[in-house]
């Protein structure tokens, strides 16, 4: 089952909408590191076995040039960052099914609305 981590960025309200989908969701916040650095986030991602989700491009960099990415991120490379926008890109990519593929839970996805983008390295 997939596990998601949401960054600070994103909002209680999208965390609940993905529990709600049937997703095991968690966020930064619950666990004391919205404050931290984005790869001290990576490391809790990979020894707890999450997909991040993100608004921070950074992570796109992080995952690019780690050495053994081992961990899945999603960026969400929106315009509008409502909640509502937000929720509607996680749906659409969500229903894609492309993360139900086990390769793709350590890539990196970004998605800008329309174009979902894969990164492996």
């Amino acid at each position: 089952m997939l596990k998601f981590l949401l960054d600070g960025n994103l909002s209680w309200e999208t965390k609940e909408f993905l529990v709600k989908l049937g997703y095991r969701t968690d966020s930064l916040v619950q666990f004391g590191l919205s404050r931290s650095r984005d790869s001290e986030i990576i490391q809790f991602a990979r020894k707890h076995q999450y997909i991040v989700i993100s608004l921070d491009l950074d992570f796109g960099e992080i995952y690019y040039f780690a050495s053994q990415p081992a961990v899945g991120v999603i960026v969400l490379k929106l315009k509008n960052q409502t909640i509502e926008s937000v929720n509607k890109a996680l749906k659409i990519l969500l229903d894609s099914k492309i993360l139900n593929k086990k390769s793709l839970q350590k890539s990196l996805i970004i998605f800008d609305g329309k174009k979902i983008r894969v990164r492996r390295k």
